[in-house]
């Protein structure tokens, strides 16, 4: 009996049924919680195929080489941890941002163990992620440094408010509340952060504003 040639053949890789979006999704999906749990060193192309439920040539249509992988999961981390909207003005509306962003990544574990190995990986210059690590801080450290000396420009922050230093420590209590939280999921980041952006604006601030 001769096959029936008639019928469409599926391409490999695609589990039946699937949208590629889907799958390209999934293939993201497994990459994150892999690197997040065992680093990237340790994650292979073939777990996270394995681990999405394609093939990997599936996986390779999406992403060609590993270092296309991982660009793609560090893109997906950064589409979610911008900083929300604005629901306010004021020079240190960037650093209420700050705060509103660690109650949303309260509900997002993987996410943020993805981030806190990634940024302890790639402080090797020799990492892939080494360029988007430096691109990360040296953008998140302008952002409050420049917020800052707006508002010492518009004559709302005292002038001798050290700008630099408050974006670095801020940052750095950020990313060590993260590394707390992982460790005990109790620890309330938000409170925590909230509390000290108020202490900055006590400290420095030479108008009053809502909420501090």
């Amino acid at each position: 009996m001769s096959p029936d040639r008639s019928a469409p053949r599926r391409r490999p890789g695609r589990p039946r049924g699937q949208d590629s979006s889907v799958v390209r999704q999934a293939a993201l999906r497994a990459a994150i919680d892999l690197i997040a749990e065992q680093g990237y060193a340790a994650t292979s192309m073939a777990q996270v195929a394995e681990a999405a439920g394609i093939s990997p040539s599936g996986l390779a249509h999406h992403f060609p080489s590993k270092m296309a992988l991982l660009g793609a999961v560090l893109d997906h981390r950064d589409a979610m941890d911008s900083l929300a909207e604005p629901d306010g003005e004021g020079p240190w509306e960037v650093f209420d941002g700050l705060v509103r962003l660690a109650r949303v990544n309260a509900g997002r574990r993987q996410l943020v163990a993805l981030y806190m190995t990634m940024i302890g990986e790639a402080a090797s210059p020799g990492h892939p992620a080494h360029p988007w690590m430096e691109r990360h801080y040296a953008v998140s450290l302008d952002l409050l440094a420049s917020a800052v000396r707006t508002g010492q420009e518009l004559g709302l922050i005292h002038p001798e408010a050290p700008a630099d230093s408050i974006a670095s420590t801020t940052i750095a209590l950020m990313d060590g509340l993260q590394v707390q939280w992982l460790l005990d999921p109790e620890l309330d980041m938000t409170a925590e952060l909230g509390a000290h952006v108020a202490g900055l604006k006590r400290a420095w601030s030479l108008a009053p504003e809502d909420g501090s």
